[in-house]
């Protein structure tokens, strides 16, 4: 075991642990704990917002496939760009101004609200939904986080997991959303300076654009972003496969309605987008390099940036460099276990077993199901034999499909009623979870849109 390397690692991990204590006293109600009592400023909300939704797919999925497919499947991040745009542009004002208006703390409890359901049964099957894929969604953080410590210290792939949920979850359940924003702040930066590094330092040692030409030539994998119409047809489905998520990430939705004020979420949206623009350029551009300096001999393609990172740089360097793995996987895990727990607290506890539950049962409550959350993550990682790539497809991909739909009809439509929202929630949910079993093609796009359609055309039938 490299102990510079491993020295790295134990200063990055306790920097993290110490922002969690650091605010844990400013917790002492589940308003603060689930979203910092609506108080966070632009720039944290915006660089939180979009690190919260990388995860170590940034590193180790996206640049493996450009690696392996070319430039074409760059498609991918600009469908994320524009997807993500969107989201600010249209969901994320009115959402933190309703949200803030009925006092809704979860995504959940706000479709009750919006939808005038006081069964609790939109609010059960929703947060139903979103554990399940929450669940596919830190798992593969922790896939992810196994290859690092497998690849740098030669660590088991259980010891890697455990240490992983172990450390995501102590900081999220110490520290609440501010912490959460704080930390995914501090990653979102330090990623973002990483990310960039490797590349830029590996395309002068394999020896610039022409070496990547030459070896992309002798792999046989196309350099064109444009192709036949067909395939343009195929590069629009898988722009939109990922794009049309942002809508439903209740992960990064919960990002929009902790903001400080509504005035400030274009100036968000800015710094947002220019921080996706940068680090998903820079994937991209490891995958590009990896090309030339592997030449087809990297079994594993998701190693590209560990194996890269440890080749050119000195092992305290390197271990910094592989932390924004960690920094990328550790800021979607914790706003997954952080919205795991306060689903369960507010969804589920609160309307179903405790209604007069006081603020300080609430946050205990919330802190528990966060562990049993993580729990529930790394008994599916511990036998786990899907990439990660698939796993966030996957993941994302059923979020989108059940929640994207609602939020924009619960934002635009004023004739949805419980019913109709209900039918297009499950409809939605339930065609992106089954689609990869009988079909090849990405699941977002036929499950978002049966939950529109059905949304759509009961808000002119069902009228109550």
């Amino acid at each position: 075991m490299d102990t510079v390397l491993l020295s790295a690692f134990i200063l990055y991990f306790t920097t993290l642990i110490g922002i969690g204590l650091y605010f844990y006293k400013r917790n002492q109600s589940t308003q603060e704990f689930m979203l910092g009592d609506r108080s966070v400023n632009y720039y944290v909300t915006a660089v939180a917002t979009q690190a919260s939704d990388m995860g170590s797919w940034l590193f180790l999925g996206f640049p493996a496939f450009v690696m392996m497919r070319g430039v074409f499947e760059i498609w991918t991040a600009i469908g994320l760009i524009m997807g993500m745009f969107a989201a600010w542009t249209f969901v994320a004002p009115q959402l933190r101004k309703k949200t803030a208006q009925l006092d809704a703390l979860t995504l959940s409890s706000y479709f009750a609200d919006v939808f005038d359901d006081h069964s609790g049964i939109i609010q059960l099957i929703s947060s139903c939904f979103a554990l399940f894929f929450f669940t596919f969604y830190i798992t593969s953080g922790l896939v992810g986080l196994s290859l690092v410590f497998s690849s740098a210290f030669g660590f088991s792939y259980h010891v890697g997991i455990v240490v992983s949920v172990v450390t995501a979850a102590l900081y999220t359940l110490v520290g609440g959303f501010v912490a959460v924003a704080w930390c995914d702040f501090f990653q979102g930066i330090f990623l973002l300076v990483m990310i960039v590094l490797v590349p830029t330092v590996g395309f002068f040692t394999v020896g610039g654009l022409p070496a990547i030409i030459q070896a992309a030539e002798i792999q046989n994998i196309s350099l064109s972003l444009l192709a036949t119409p067909r395939e343009m047809l195929s590069a629009l489905f898988l722009a939109a496969s990922w794009g049309l998520g942002y809508f439903g990430q209740p992960h990064i939705l919960v990002n929009f309605m902790g903001i400080d004020d509504v005035r400030n979420m274009k100036h968000a949206r800015t710094v947002g987008i220019v921080w996706q623009a940068i680090v998903l350029s820079a994937s991209a551009a490891v995958g590009l390099v990896g090309i030339a300096f592997y030449a087809g001999s990297l079994l594993n393609p998701e190693l590209v940036f560990i194996d890269m990172a440890l080749a050119l740089f000195h092992p305290f360097i390197a271990g910094l460099i592989l932390c924004a793995i960690f920094a990328a996987t550790l800021s979607t895990m914790d706003s997954l276990i952080l919205v795991a727990g306060s689903l369960c607290a507010q969804d589920i506890y609160k309307p179903l077993v405790n209604k007069k539950a006081s603020a300080q049962k609430l946050l205990f409550v919330s802190r528990v199901a966060s562990i049993i959350a993580s729990a529930a993550a790394l008994a599916l990682a511990w036998k786990s034999d899907v990439s990660v790539y698939e796993l966030v497809n996957y993941a994302w991909s059923g979020l989108g499909s059940t929640f994207g739909p609602l939020v924009l009809s619960s934002l635009y439509l004023k004739n949805v009623s419980k019913r109709t929202a209900l039918a297009g929630l499950i409809t939605g949910g339930l065609t992106s979870a089954l689609w990869p079993f009988y079909f090849a093609s990405l699941p977002l796009v036929p499950g978002f849109f049966a939950g529109l359609v059905v949304i759509l055309f009961g808000s002119q039938i069902i009228k109550s």
